[in-house]
């Protein structure tokens, strides 16, 4: 069962992975005339628009949809193997009478992503994109917990031998792991509201620090963006809002990480390689959200900005297991 859930993991990290990239090149990211293109989710304009915009706006749309050809596949390929793993899962779990709880709930989860795949091909509605990013994020966590878990129980036995400062390690831990996901939620509302390139200096976000009122705009999943005739998609000052949150909260985050990270490099050597993981991780995301901006955020950035976000999530929820 533990193997079977390892794979699991395997495949959630890919198909994390692949719907960043899906995600991130739908919206206009890396496409050749980024960054006007960025944003653009409307259909391509009818005969009545000038020839000149219209041949610009397809040849905008070729050249984005140009690395699709092979990730879209991929995913579904990914998520098909991976929603029979987790009935397989699910099965062994309730015949066994471990961890079915967790198992029913990632199934459930795998039904809900597929039921919500079928909308994500448009980028129009933001509780879409929202659910598409949580319910990947929670099926990382929970199948990353199932391997932990488990794990730390083989390593060390159970009952769990009682550690200097694993008290204080714990509670840090399960308190960046709160943080992190608050955090990974705003990146997602960031992308959903196509708010990515909206600051574009640092540290201030052209002579501003705080959100403003239009936050709750962002916030606002029922909405649907709207577009130009060009397929645009109208924002406002929401977009500002949101980016600057999100900055705010990877100030949070990284003090919060840093934090668990020192302490539980304080608490002894069973704790070392996991805190030194964490460190190497949560230093390199920050470093990349930085270059992301300073580099007019290439999509390679971008992608593993998400990418790092979800190995710092698992390396989290390896500190809290081994300090149960």
């Amino acid at each position: 069962m533990n193997g079977l859930a390892k794979i699991s993991l395997l495949l959630v990290i890919l198909l994390v992975s692949l719907s960043a990239y899906l995600r991130l090149a739908h919206s206009g990211i890396g496409c050749a005339d980024w960054p006007e293109c960025y944003g653009h989710i409307g259909e391509t304009p009818s005969v009545s628009q000038p020839a000149t915009s219209e041949n610009a706006y397809k040849r905008m749309v070729e050249q984005a949809n140009k690395p699709l050809a092979w990730a879209t596949p991929l995913h579904r390929l990914v998520a098909s193997v991976l929603g029979l793993l987790m009935v397989f899962l699910a099965f062994i779990a309730l015949r066994r009478k471990k961890q079915r709880i967790i198992s029913l709930v990632l199934l459930g989860l795998t039904v809900f992503l597929a039921v919500l795949g079928i909308r994500s091909g448009s980028l129009h509605n933001p509780a879409v994109v929202m659910g598409n990013l949580a319910g990947g994020f929670s099926m990382l966590g929970l199948l990353g917990w199932m391997v932990f878990s488990h794990s730390s129980k083989v390593q060390y036995g159970a009952p769990v031998i009682a550690h200097d400062g694993s008290g204080a390690v714990k509670n840090v831990g399960i308190l960046a792991i709160i943080v992190l996901s608050m955090q990974i939620v705003l990146g997602g509302l960031t992308s959903a509201n196509f708010a990515a390139t909206s600051c574009q200096t640092l540290p201030d976000c052209h002579g501003s620090w705080l959100p403003g009122s239009a936050l709750l705009t962002a916030f606002d999943l029922s909405r649907q963006h709207e577009v130009t005739p060009m397929g645009q998609a109208i924002g406002g000052e929401e977009r500002l809002a949101i980016h600057k949150t999100h900055r705010i909260g990877a100030v949070i985050t990284l003090a919060v990480i840093l934090l668990a990270a020192l302490i539980a490099l304080r608490a002894g050597a069973h704790y070392r390689t996991t805190a030194i993981i964490i460190l190497a991780l949560v230093t390199l995301e920050f470093s990349v959200g930085i270059a992301a901006i300073l580099t007019s955020l290439p999509i390679s950035l971008a992608v593993a900005h998400n990418w790092l976000a979800g190995l710092m999530l698992l390396a989290l929820l390896r500190l809290a297991a081994i300090s149960r």
